[in-house]
């Protein structure tokens, strides 16, 4: 590695970028679980806990990922919740049943990656097991590799029953570039130096930032996968100062490409 010019941050490397990330992730999570941050959740406080310390668990037991394959041929999305009425009521997807939603989403990704391509989903394949043997299938016919960061829903014991594959599995990942990225399923408070965080979760609600969060939620994509290329290149531009509007990141990314390219 070349040394850094007079008044240059030095480069961490990767590995250790990837493992700085997910030891931050842990540590929000488990603030998370304070009696004063808990109380103020709108959520389950059973369901809650149980799957916050099932991902510390996964994270204190997984290696940190660093993903480094060509942007071009990756894509990345979250929050799919294949199988699931209660999604499509609570977060207004325009869907009558989950089998519409379900044909939609696997279609729209089946068009977009080819055989050689990478998609990433920033977790919550399903929930409440409503997971079937009809979704494995129609996940592994979806072309190309898979990857999986864990979302709260795919580590609940009510999950664990069916699985889809995939070739990695990880808590948080690590994307070197420019800029780097760090892909999470719960957003982070505090994003890294330099970095964008990429997340889920939220649904379609808005991220925590404007300009080191990018929410790549089905909502937010109107219901088929990004590439990661155009999602780097909103992040550069959110980190250069640029004022990006849109209503979600679908139409941000299209902003993004017409006039900042």
């Amino acid at each position: 590695m070349n040394a850094p010019r007079q008044g240059e941050t030095p480069r961490v490397p990767d590995e250790a970028a990837a493992a700085r990330l997910q030891r931050l992730y842990t540590e929000e999570l488990q603030q998370s679980l304070r009696p004063e941050v808990f109380a103020s959740m709108d959520a389950t406080p059973a369901m809650y806990e149980r799957q916050a310390r099932a991902l510390i668990r996964h994270a204190r037991e997984r290696s940190p990922a660093v993903y480094e394959g060509p942007d071009e041929t990756t894509w990345i999305w979250s929050d799919l919740h294949l199988g699931d009425m209660g999604t499509i009521m609570a977060f207004d997807r325009p869907f009558e049943t989950p089998y519409e939603m379900d044909h939609v989403l696997i279609e729209a990704w089946c068009k977009a990656a080819e055989a050689d391509d990478t998609t990433i989903c920033l977790g919550d394949v399903s929930v409440d097991g409503c997971l079937q043997e009809h979704h494995q299938e129609s996940w592994e016919q979806a072309p190309g590799a898979k990857w999986l960061v864990l979302g709260n829903h795919d580590v609940d014991p009510v999950n664990e029953k069916r699985q889809v594959a995939l070739e990695r599995t990880a808590v948080t990942v690590f994307a070197p570039g420019d800029p780097p990225l760090a892909l999470t399923h719960v957003p982070l408070m505090q994003v890294p130096y330099g970095c964008v965080n990429v997340h889920g979760h939220v649904h379609n609600q808005a991220s925590p930032t404007r300009h080191r969060h990018i929410n790549v939620t089905v909502e937010h994509l109107r219901y088929r996968p990004a590439r990661l290329s155009d999602i780097r290149r909103l992040a550069r531009r959110l980190l250069e100062g640029r004022d990006v509007q849109g209503r979600n990141t679908r139409e941000r990314l299209d902003i993004v490409a017409a006039t900042m390219p």
